[in-house]
């Protein structure tokens, strides 16, 4: 068995308890205030220094010189409580529902077991702990923030756990690996009123139903049938009372989609289908935001990678996904500047419940397979480029 993935099995324990206790206090977006510190102070006790890069941001170093390749484990939750049975399950409302408790447990593990091979590192191997994956935003702020700098990345390598698959397998597809997502908020204004003397009101409820409708026909006639797009609305609303009409309503959505094309295309006509029938029904709008890009796996690096994660899982555990997965993720960010694999990582088998979900379980037998997965990957990468 692999040296590293041996060394990986002895942290099991500690990677367990790391994982249980991010599982049981979880955070959501930029607020990871005791996430932050439990993390600072994990990587503190194995000899290493983290620094705030952006909000809530954390990273570290490892080796020096050399080239460098970043290592990236988000860290926020969800807001919604989980339904689990666990001992150690969450109890202030939000859930680690989408598996980035595992994730963070096995960066820590792969720091740890960095710093015990940091004389033998042809370079440097940095650590990214993000905030707000969730939001879409927190990898664009360490960005920013300088993440790519100081030392300067050449090549970032990421994972998910997910429950499609056993602990031990991994899979990825080189170029277009995931969708892009525009999320959209939208505030309908109108004018209020007693509900008896509509004429005298403008009904943004009304307002927002006409939208509703027309953009969930909207791919049907402005994409190509042979090219996968989906466009959501996950929230719509407003009011208080039966006999009111309200001032406001409230629209909140997202378009997703694999090619640049398709989206330079529908996200004009979303604006234009929600200004245009706010308008021609006497309200207004305001429209609020944000983009992830696809995540694009680089063909070469993922070349380059594939015989070291061989080395972990074993060549019958490694596979090529068919097709591109319709999720998002914000590390899409990092493979828009830098050449980027984002590796799927079995953690299924417990429950037959998807990420996202109250009762979601995921194995903690993906553990040491994570954190050996991308030690080795760093390693043998800076070997390789030395």
């Amino acid at each position: 068995m692999d040296t590293v993935m041996t060394a990986a099995l002895e942290l099991v324990p500690t990677l367990v308890a790391d994982r249980r206790w991010l599982h049981g206090h979880p955070e959501v977006g930029f607020q990871l205030d005791q996430t932050a510190r439990y993390v600072s102070g994990r990587l503190r006790e194995m000899g290493l220094e983290p620094r705030e890069t952006g909000p809530a941001g954390l990273t570290a170093t490892v080796g020096r010189g050399g080239r460098t390749l970043l290592l990236r484990a988000d860290m926020d939750a969800l807001p919604t409580q989980e339904a689990t049975d666990l001992p150690f399950r969450s109890r202030n409302g939000n859930g680690h529902l989408c598996g980035h408790d595992l994730h963070t447990a096995m960066l820590l593990g792969a720091a740890s077991l960095l710093k015990a091979r940091e004389g033998e590192l042809k370079g440097t191997v940095k650590l990214m702990f993000q905030p707000a994956e969730e939001l879409g935003a927190g990898a664009k702020a360490m960005i920013e923030a300088g993440l790519l700098e100081n030392p300067r990345v050449d090549a970032a390598l990421g994972l998910h756990v997910t429950p499609d698959l056993a602990p031990g397998k991994v899979v990825y597809k080189p170029n277009i690996a995931m969708s892009s997502v525009d999320v959209f908020r939208v505030l309908i204004q109108g004018i209020g009123g007693h509900s008896s003397t509509p004429h005298l009101c403008i009904d943004p409820l009304r307002i927002a139903n006409a939208v509703y409708q027309a953009l969930n026909t909207l791919t049907a006639t402005e994409v190509d049938p042979f090219e996968p797009a989906v466009l959501t609305i996950g929230k719509c609303g407003g009011g208080t009372a039966a006999n009111i009409i309200p001032d406001t309503a409230v629209l909140e959505g997202g378009f997703r989609c694999f090619s640049l094309e398709v989206r330079q295309r529908v996200v004009p006509r979303i604006h234009a289908t929600i200004e245009t029938l706010t308008a021609a029904m006497g309200g207004r709008c305001t429209i609020e935001e944000s983009y992830t890009p696809a995540v694009r796996n680089d063909p070469a690096l993922c070349s380059v990678m594939k015989p070291f994660i061989e080395e972990v899982v074993g060549k019958e555990n490694l596979g090529l996904s068919e097709r591109p997965i319709s999720a998002t993720d914000d590390f899409a960010h990092l493979g828009s500047r830098v050449p980027s694999m984002f590796l799927q990582l079995g953690a299924g088998g417990l429950a037959d419940f998807p990420l996202h979900n109250p009762n979601v379980l995921l194995d903690e037998a993906a553990l040491p397979v994570g954190s050996a997965l991308l030690a080795n990957c760093a390693v043998q990468w800076l070997l390789l480029n030395a």
